[in-house]
């Protein structure tokens, strides 16, 4: 019967966990270019029941008595790349990536925070959020401020008092001649017996950018760039809600166990034993 409350509460923790992520998720409903993210459930290992100290058996010897399963555990966590709506926006500087591949970005950390302990510090991040910006002398910047990387790497400046036209291979026009190219970087994928494709070598550090970690490797990017347009987040508003009711109402049911099993703890404890 313990063992009953065990599992209750293995199963309230893991509901829990996934409500964290469905709310994220719909926290980011309207976030250029999220990526809406899931986690699987696992169950504990098979564990075998011993009866130990029975001294009306041989002293000190444990036997067997069945297999148990203690419980459900959180298990992976997964992030769906499958791409979002385009939204047609007529600003120039709204970009969006059509197939694999993002934008890179250096990034200045703000504040210091759990995420970077020095305020100041630059790395390099990426990015499918193409709502970026022309400053007043000609840098391509995101909303935040941070530089839009090219193809090699470098701070894209142009004549910001000339007409601008940017095509699928992120070459940017002016004057008929190409001045700069926006940067599309890719990494190498995994695909999964199901046929999710998964970058498991990419972090998600917050603020709609990824990490590429030790072991990334990056490819040549396939996908092509649109101007004037925004890639949407791809979480379905509805269906985040029918999982939410369904989570909500697992969490209840365990809940519902852990009263049942204490009412009967109780009712095993305080009454079957009273003398009459």
């Amino acid at each position: 019967m313990v063992k009953g409350l065990y599992t209750a509460y293995t199963g309230m923790i893991n509901e829990q966990h996934r409500m964290d992520v469905l709310t994220n998720n719909l926290a980011n409903a309207n976030t250029n270019g999220y990526k809406k993210e899931g986690v699987t459930s696992q169950s504990f290992k098979d564990q075998l029941a011993l009866k130990i100290k029975d001294y009306t058996d041989a002293p000190f010897t444990a036997r067997g008595l069945g297999i148990i399963n203690p419980g459900v555990k959180i298990g992976e966590g997964y992030v769906d790349w499958s791409e979002g709506p385009m939204k047609e926006t007529n600003n120039t500087f709204d970009l969006a990536i059509g197939g694999y591949g993002f934008f890179g970005i250096e990034y200045t950390n703000k504040a210091v925070n759990i995420e970077r302990d020095t305020a100041g510090q630059l790395d390099i991040m990426y990015t499918r959020d193409g709502n970026f910006t022309l400053t007043s002398d000609g840098t391509l910047v995101t909303q935040d401020g941070d530089f839009v990387l090219s193809q090699d790497g470098a701070h894209i400046q142009i004549d910001p008092n000339l007409p601008v036209e940017i095509n699928t291979l992120g070459e940017i026009i002016q004057d008929g001649e190409v001045v700069d190219t926006i940067g599309r970087f890719d990494f190498e994928k995994v695909t999964y017996p199901d046929g999710r494709i998964s970058y498991d070598t990419l972090e998600h550090y917050g603020e709609n950018m990824y990490i590429p970690t030790d072991e990334a490797a990056e490819i040549e990017a396939t996908g092509q760039i649109y101007s004037g347009f925004l890639e949407q987040s791809n979480v379905s508003t509805v269906d985040e809600m029918v999982q939410m009711i369904a989570t909500q109402r697992h969490y209840d049911t365990n809940q519902r166990m852990i009263t049942t099993i204490d009412e009967t703890l109780d009712i095993s404890v305080n009454q079957l034993g009273r003398m009459s």
